[in-house]
Protein backbone atom coordinates (compact mmCIF):
# COMPACT_ATOMS: atom_id res chain seq x y z
CA UNK A 1 0.00 0.00 0.00
CA UNK A 2 2.80 2.42 0.73
CA UNK A 3 4.28 2.16 -2.89
CA UNK A 4 1.03 2.67 -3.53
CA UNK A 5 0.18 5.78 -2.31
CA UNK A 6 4.01 7.10 -2.68
CA UNK A 7 3.36 6.68 -6.44
CA UNK A 8 0.53 8.67 -6.59
CA UNK A 9 2.00 11.38 -3.94
CA UNK A 10 5.05 11.75 -6.71
CA UNK A 11 2.35 11.83 -9.66
CA UNK A 12 -1.25 12.83 -8.38
CA UNK A 13 -4.02 12.27 -10.60
CA UNK A 14 -7.57 12.26 -10.72
CA UNK A 15 -8.50 8.66 -11.50
CA UNK A 16 -10.87 7.37 -9.14
CA UNK A 17 -11.90 3.75 -8.55
CA UNK A 18 -14.72 2.31 -10.46
CA UNK A 19 -16.85 -0.85 -9.41
CA UNK A 20 -14.58 -2.11 -6.48
CA UNK A 21 -16.71 -3.68 -3.16
CA UNK A 22 -17.30 -2.20 0.06
CA UNK A 23 -14.79 -4.68 1.01
CA UNK A 24 -12.48 -3.90 -1.02
CA UNK A 25 -12.67 -0.07 0.19
CA UNK A 26 -12.53 -1.74 3.86
CA UNK A 27 -9.55 -3.36 3.51
CA UNK A 28 -7.90 -0.51 1.79
CA UNK A 29 -8.73 1.98 4.06
CA UNK A 30 -7.75 -0.23 6.83
CA UNK A 31 -4.55 -0.72 5.33
CA UNK A 32 -4.07 3.29 4.88
CA UNK A 33 -5.20 3.96 8.88
CA UNK A 34 -2.36 1.54 9.78
CA UNK A 35 0.42 3.26 7.43
CA UNK A 36 -0.82 6.19 8.74
CA UNK A 37 -0.65 5.41 12.14
CA UNK A 38 2.89 3.92 11.80
CA UNK A 39 4.19 6.92 9.79
CA UNK A 40 2.57 9.45 12.00
CA UNK A 41 3.98 7.55 15.24
CA UNK A 42 7.35 7.36 13.65
CA UNK A 43 7.21 10.99 12.83
CA UNK A 44 6.12 12.21 16.57
CA UNK A 45 8.39 9.84 18.21
CA UNK A 46 11.44 11.31 16.06
CA UNK A 47 10.23 15.10 16.82
CA UNK A 48 10.27 14.22 20.61
CA UNK A 49 13.80 13.34 20.19
CA UNK A 50 14.56 16.06 17.98
CA UNK A 51 13.42 18.94 20.59
CA UNK A 52 14.49 16.89 23.75
CA UNK A 53 18.40 16.61 22.01
CA UNK A 54 18.04 20.51 21.02
CA UNK A 55 15.96 21.25 24.42
CA UNK A 56 13.48 22.73 22.34
CA UNK A 57 10.02 23.51 24.21
CA UNK A 58 6.75 23.57 21.81
CA UNK A 59 4.77 24.11 24.83
CA UNK A 60 1.85 22.90 25.50
CA UNK A 61 -0.55 20.90 22.54
CA UNK A 62 -4.07 21.80 22.00
CA UNK A 63 -5.22 18.34 22.74
CA UNK A 64 -3.93 19.05 26.44
CA UNK A 65 -6.35 21.65 26.52
CA UNK A 66 -9.01 19.79 24.80
CA UNK A 67 -8.53 17.42 27.47
CA UNK A 68 -9.50 19.78 29.95
CA UNK A 69 -13.15 19.81 28.60
CA UNK A 70 -16.00 17.13 29.13
CA UNK A 71 -15.06 13.92 27.33
CA UNK A 72 -18.03 13.79 24.92
CA UNK A 73 -16.93 17.39 23.63
CA UNK A 74 -13.13 16.10 22.75
CA UNK A 75 -14.54 12.76 20.72
CA UNK A 76 -17.33 15.01 19.37
CA UNK A 77 -14.87 17.49 18.54
CA UNK A 78 -11.40 15.52 17.67
CA UNK A 79 -13.34 12.31 15.87
CA UNK A 80 -16.62 13.45 14.89
CA UNK A 81 -16.44 17.32 13.86
CA UNK A 82 -12.83 18.17 13.21
CA UNK A 83 -12.19 15.33 10.33
CA UNK A 84 -15.97 15.95 8.43
CA UNK A 85 -14.81 20.00 8.13
CA UNK A 86 -11.17 19.01 7.75
CA UNK A 87 -12.16 17.02 4.46
CA UNK A 88 -14.79 19.03 3.31
CA UNK A 89 -12.49 22.09 3.51
CA UNK A 90 -9.14 20.38 2.32
CA UNK A 91 -10.19 17.45 0.25
CA UNK A 92 -13.51 18.13 -1.24
CA UNK A 93 -12.52 20.39 -3.95
CA UNK A 94 -9.59 18.07 -5.09
CA UNK A 95 -12.21 16.60 -7.60
CA UNK A 96 -12.83 19.87 -9.08
CA UNK A 97 -9.78 19.81 -10.68
CA UNK A 98 -9.21 16.11 -11.12
CA UNK A 99 -9.08 16.58 -14.98
CA UNK A 100 -6.91 19.86 -14.89
CA UNK A 101 -2.85 19.84 -16.22
CA UNK A 102 -1.99 21.20 -12.62
CA UNK A 103 -4.45 18.64 -10.44
CA UNK A 104 -0.63 17.91 -8.91
CA UNK A 105 0.08 21.33 -7.75
CA UNK A 106 -3.62 21.69 -6.16
CA UNK A 107 -3.45 18.22 -4.16
CA UNK A 108 0.16 19.14 -2.94
CA UNK A 109 -1.49 23.02 -1.56
CA UNK A 110 -4.15 20.80 0.14
CA UNK A 111 -1.75 18.71 1.74
CA UNK A 112 0.51 21.92 2.82
CA UNK A 113 -2.49 24.01 3.93
CA UNK A 114 -4.17 21.20 5.87
CA UNK A 115 -0.65 20.35 7.55
CA UNK A 116 0.01 24.67 8.17
CA UNK A 117 -3.70 24.76 10.05
CA UNK A 118 -2.28 21.94 12.97
CA UNK A 119 0.40 24.87 13.67
CA UNK A 120 -2.03 25.61 15.46
CA UNK A 121 -2.29 23.00 18.02
CA UNK A 122 0.96 24.56 19.35
CA UNK A 123 2.05 28.11 20.76
CA UNK A 124 3.58 30.12 18.44
CA UNK A 125 6.91 31.04 18.90
CA UNK A 126 10.48 30.91 17.02
CA UNK A 127 11.46 27.64 17.63
CA UNK A 128 7.83 26.50 16.20
CA UNK A 129 8.84 28.11 13.18
CA UNK A 130 11.84 26.67 12.72
CA UNK A 131 10.46 22.69 13.50
CA UNK A 132 7.60 23.70 12.00
CA UNK A 133 8.04 21.29 8.49
CA UNK A 134 9.12 18.27 11.25
CA UNK A 135 6.27 19.61 13.78
CA UNK A 136 3.49 18.33 11.42
CA UNK A 137 5.22 15.89 9.07
CA UNK A 138 2.63 13.50 10.83
CA UNK A 139 -0.28 15.79 9.20
CA UNK A 140 1.49 15.91 5.99
CA UNK A 141 1.59 12.45 5.51
CA UNK A 142 -1.89 11.88 6.77
CA UNK A 143 -3.40 14.63 4.26
CA UNK A 144 -1.56 13.06 1.22
CA UNK A 145 -3.18 9.48 2.43
CA UNK A 146 -6.21 11.28 3.19
CA UNK A 147 -6.03 12.90 -0.73
CA UNK A 148 -4.89 9.75 -2.41
CA UNK A 149 -8.45 7.91 -0.70
CA UNK A 150 -10.58 11.04 -1.69
CA UNK A 151 -9.63 10.99 -4.70
CA UNK A 152 -9.83 6.88 -5.72
CA UNK A 153 -12.90 6.00 -3.24
CA UNK A 154 -14.76 9.51 -2.54
CA UNK A 155 -14.96 11.80 0.56
CA UNK A 156 -16.71 9.87 2.76
CA UNK A 157 -14.53 7.69 2.70
CA UNK A 158 -11.68 10.39 3.40
CA UNK A 159 -13.77 11.80 6.02
CA UNK A 160 -14.28 8.10 7.52
CA UNK A 161 -10.56 6.99 7.28
CA UNK A 162 -9.45 10.69 8.71
CA UNK A 163 -12.20 9.65 12.05
CA UNK A 164 -10.43 6.89 12.70
CA UNK A 165 -7.43 8.03 12.79
CA UNK A 166 -8.56 10.79 15.09
CA UNK A 167 -10.09 8.38 16.61
CA UNK A 168 -7.48 5.86 17.36
CA UNK A 169 -5.17 8.29 18.74
CA UNK A 170 -7.85 9.89 20.98
CA UNK A 171 -8.71 6.55 22.99
CA UNK A 172 -5.53 6.26 24.47
CA UNK A 173 -5.85 10.18 26.03
CA UNK A 174 -9.31 9.00 26.86
CA UNK A 175 -8.67 6.71 28.82
CA UNK A 176 -6.12 8.47 30.70
CA UNK A 177 -7.97 11.20 31.34
CA UNK A 178 -10.90 8.67 32.56
CA UNK A 179 -8.48 7.53 35.46
CA UNK A 180 -6.81 10.63 36.27
CA UNK A 181 -3.73 8.99 34.97
CA UNK A 182 -1.54 12.47 34.23
CA UNK A 183 -1.16 13.29 30.91
CA UNK A 184 2.32 14.34 30.95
Amino acid sequence: MLIRVWSFVKSPDGAQWRHISTGTKLNVMFQLLILGLVLGISTGIFLGLITEISGVDLGTHASEKWLEKSTFSVIFFVAVLAPVLEEILFRGPLTWFKDKTYFKYVYYTSIVLFGGVHLSNFELSNELYALSLIVVAPQIILGAILGYIRIRMGLKWAIFLHASHNGVLLVPLVIMKLLNFPLE
